[in-house]
């Protein structure tokens, strides 16, 4: 919101010793965050001077300035009756105009708006930016049966016109759909590579830019967004979707949850740790090296050279579709992987159908601005051929869905 000229204030709870009238011990959560968020590479702001625009405070002493605020966004803990007690004081002193929205990427947006009262609930919807907002295009708005037309229409326009967001409507179901397609396919992927003897470096190679995906491929992807993060996310799911056979096989696959924990336990929670998939390390002559894991042995070893013939006739193909239809027709260890990853990416994003979506449209746009994908999985089976393509990967063993 400062990048796009808005003005915020930005408040955080205040610690548990900190004595009234002393504002620095006060607002020392708040201050901390916000460093961090200044210090951040690559750069939150797109000028340094954009953060006259931030005011601070904290939810106590200065909570008062929502009583003013045109808009609320609520991004604190991901627990259900903290936010529901937060929302309480908001209702309270909120204006009638004042729009309230939530960041949950997991929990029911309805169950956040429980018990409040209808003013409250008619400007009341979720908000999902994907991190970091200011590289990431996706933003989903998750209206609830409450929520007034009026309210959805204004979000979406201030989101796609003034922030410049790819907006995605989404219904209330669990973790959206960016999230949903992500951890279910993502939770499959983890599982097919370590049943198969992959390496780190091997996936990376393969599921970057050669899949029509960002540099951070797999592994790197997992170290960003932090494992505990990525745990959280997942444990919390696999509860909320117990109907999703496919998405409950993976989430619940031994190995794969084994080196998760393992890894936590650690602590190599990616790059917040500086170890995680990878290890920084420097070499004999002092220059700067990521030794990547080993999953048997949980070591970190030194990068190795990834070679395939699949991926050297591949790679210098200009069009996604066809560089995939290159790898899809090989049968070497990366093509394995490549079909695999593309088959079940598309299987799971059409057996989501209706639930999360009525249509093809928000699942290729929840994942090609959420996650930096050049394609969804249905534009990607429309450049392979749709018939050919449901053919092909019911002779994998990733049945087509009945439509």
């Amino acid at each position: 919101l400062a990048n796009a000229g808005v003005p915020v204030t930005l408040l955080d709870i205040v610690p548990k010793d900190a004595p009234a009238g002393d504002k620095a011990a006060r607002n020392k959560i708040v201050n901390e965050g916000w460093d961090r968020c200044l210090k951040a590479k690559p750069a939150n702001l797109m000028a340094a001077d954009l953060k006259t625009l931030v005011k601070l405070g904290n939810l106590e002493d200065d909570f008062s300035v929502i009583a003013e605020a045109d808009w609320v966004i609520e991004a604190i803990v991901e627990n259900l009756k903290i936010k529901v007690d937060l929302m309480t004081r908001i209702d309270e002193i909120r204006k009638p105009t004042t729009i309230i929205s939530t960041n949950t990427s997991g929990i029911p947006v309805k169950d956040i708006a429980n018990g409040r009262s209808e003013g409250f609930k008619q400007h009341f919807l979720g908000t999902h930016f994907f991190n970091p907002p200011r590289y990431l295009k996706l933003l989903e708005i998750i209206p609830t049966a409450d929520t007034s037309s009026d309210v959805v229409e204004f979000i979406s326009h201030f989101g796609e016109y003034r922030l410049g967001k790819g907006v995605v409507l989404c219904k209330d179901t669990p973790n959206f759909i960016g999230n949903r397609m992500a951890f279910g396919t993502g939770a499959f992927g983890l599982d097919f590579i370590i049943n198969n003897g992959y390496t780190v470096d091997e996936v990376d190679a393969l599921t970057g830019p050669l899949m029509g995906r960002p540099k951070t491929a797999t592994f790197r992807l997992i170290d960003l967004v932090g494992l505990d993060v990525w745990d959280h996310v997942g444990r919390n799911l696999a509860p909320l979707i117990l109907h999703d056979t496919l998405g409950q096989k993976y989430l619940a696959a031994e190995k794969p949850n084994q080196l998760i924990a393992t890894m936590i336990e650690r602590k190599w929670l990616g790059n917040k740790t500086k170890v995680g998939f990878y290890k920084e390390s420097r070499g004999a002559d002092g220059k700067k090296e990521f030794y990547s894991l080993d999953l048997n042995t949980l070591e970190h070893v030194a990068p190795t050279k990834v070679r395939f013939d699949s991926v050297k006739a591949a790679k210098d193909v200009p069009e996604l579709g066809d560089r995939l239809k290159v790898m899809l027709a090989a049968d070497d260890k990366a093509a394995t992987l490549v079909k695999a990853l593309t088959y079940q990416s598309l299987q799971y994003a059409y057996t989501l159908l209706p639930e999360i979506a009525d249509s093809a449209k928000p699942i290729d746009d929840a994942v090609r601005w959420g996650f930096m994908h050049e394609a969804g999985p249905f534009e990607t089976w429309d450049m392979l051929g749709v018939k050919e393509t449901v053919e092909r990967m019911s002779a994998e063993g990733y049945s087509a869905a009945e439509w």
